[in-house]
């Protein structure tokens, strides 16, 4: 429950920023309590430095929080993006190894063995690899295509 209030915390957070010219975080603090939300300022502190929000100066020399956009902020990746990074296929004579993050092998060596397909002999999943054997005679493209389109991940 704790997860889901913080996630609701941040998207309100993010609302009231974006539609704001807040330039304390008194006002943002009384803004979110209006919304629902109490929290301390040191929380608040985590919670903008997570979405990376931060005070910029506008016209008039006041400071104002603002959402990061591409191109004014540096973008950290989020640990989802840095996940996306670590899906990887590869090849290596007729076995081909499918790179996943922590704890996903072995759900992906099941849906491979669950197709069925007579291209794929079998699978051995570890915790973040997966070693699929291919049948003699395979094609590479034939095969990475079967899988990415059961794994979307893979790109």
């Amino acid at each position: 429950m704790e997860k889901q209030d913080k996630k609701k915390r941040l998207q309100t957070i993010r609302k009231i920023v974006s539609r704001g010219s807040l330039e304390s975080q008194e006002e943002l603090l009384a803004a979110l309590e209006r919304e629902g939300f109490v929290s301390t300022q040191t929380t608040l502190s985590r919670d903008l430095k997570q979405l990376r929000i931060s005070k910029v100066r506008v016209r008039n020399g006041h400071s104002i929080y603002a959402l990061p956009r591409e191109g004014q902020f540096e973008l950290v990746p989020t640990q989802e993006e840095i996940n996306q990074t670590k899906w990887r296929l590869n090849f290596s004579g007729n076995l081909m190894v499918v790179h996943t993050p922590p704890g996903h092998a072995s759900m992906v060596a099941y849906d491979i063995d669950n197709i069925k397909h007579p291209l794929f002999l079998g699978t051995v999943a570890g915790d973040d690899t997966v070693i699929v054997v291919l049948a003699e005679g395979f094609d590479r493209e034939t095969a990475g295509k079967i899988v990415r389109n059961l794994i979307p991940k893979l790109n």
